[in-house]
């Protein structure tokens, strides 16, 4: 596993002491992801809104020089100065994986042992050829159900229904679903270890799309502050239309052919009391 190191002074350094809270957010979640990808400080573009980064985050980090703007993407300053090489990770794991061949060959069977100390020595004792008469195997249909629920990595066929798509729209109407749940998938498929196991995966896609709507309230959104006002205006709109075809004698068809003719409300009411126009207009709108 590969860390992305932050310096115990990093609260307090100049370039970095003055930044916002979401420009901090978006150094530490693209670092820990380049770390974890061997990309060696480079971050792709398409890969931002994974961190839910927002412009005025991303200019921060390059006006504080902890970014600069490269072909596809953005690359962390003096990265090899402070976080290890995409060649030093990898020679690391090859050594590993070398003392580890060399173990088992010594020892003659296929047990998988971890990393030992400096000079090779195995962590753990191999073991033993007999079974344990303390941990027998399962034989209650209890122990059976149990070992069932092991959990797994997030499928490849992973999709939301219909069902998810109405939960959502209540539990967390701030959210794009489908760009969201893009991030989810994206993110879980490139976590690795225990953690990236999940015994319910729908449930653990509620519970980010819960997460999503509350950065979303954080960041000023408001139930109904939107969807409500839209109804409300094209409600009014509507109507104020409704009543303006009533003062003026008009039907809602003849209103649609003045629009396909190119007419105005404006002209229309220009001609408000030249009744050959008006008549010309009607002949035309029943024509």
């Amino acid at each position: 596993m590969a860390w992305f190191k932050v310096d115990d002074h990093f609260w307090s350094h100049p370039k970095t002491g003055d930044l916002s809270d979401g420009a901090t957010a978006l150094w530490l979640r693209a670092g820990s992801w380049s770390a974890g990808h061997l990309t060696d400080g480079y971050v792709p573009t398409s890969k931002l809104r994974l961190f839910r980064a927002r412009r005025r985050s991303i200019e921060e980090l390059v006006d504080a020089g902890l970014w600069s703007g490269v072909e596809g993407g953005y690359l962390f300053h003096d990265w090899s100065d402070y976080q290890p090489s995409r060649e030093a990770v990898t020679a690391r794991r090859d050594a590993t994986k070398n003392r580890v061949d060399a173990w088992r060959k010594r020892q003659g069977n296929d047990v998988t042992e971890p990393d030992g100390d400096e000079n090779g020595t195995p962590d753990v004792t191999p073991p033993p050829t007999r079974p344990d008469p303390a941990r027998p195997g399962p034989s209650s249909k209890e122990e059976v159900r149990g070992a069932a629920k092991r959990g797994s990595r997030i499928p490849d066929s992973f999709a939301v229904d219909d069902l998810m798509q109405q939960w959502a729209k209540t539990k967390a109407p701030a959210v794009e679903v489908d760009r969201e749940t893009e991030n989810f998938r994206d993110y879980w498929r490139a976590k690795a270890g225990r953690d990236a196991v999940k015994v319910d995966w729908k449930a653990t896609w509620q519970t980010w799309m819960r997460r999503a709507q509350g950065y979303a309230e954080r960041d000023g959104w408001k139930p109904d502050e939107r969807a409500g006002l839209r109804d409300v205006t094209a409600e009014a709109q509507a109507e104020q239309q409704r009543a303006w075809l009533e003062a003026e004698g008009l039907t809602a068809a003849e209103y649609q052919r003045m629009q396909a003719a190119g007419v105005t409300g404006d002209e229309y009411r220009a001609h408000r009391h030249d009744d050959e126009w008006r008549a010309r207009f009607r002949e035309a709108a029943h024509g």
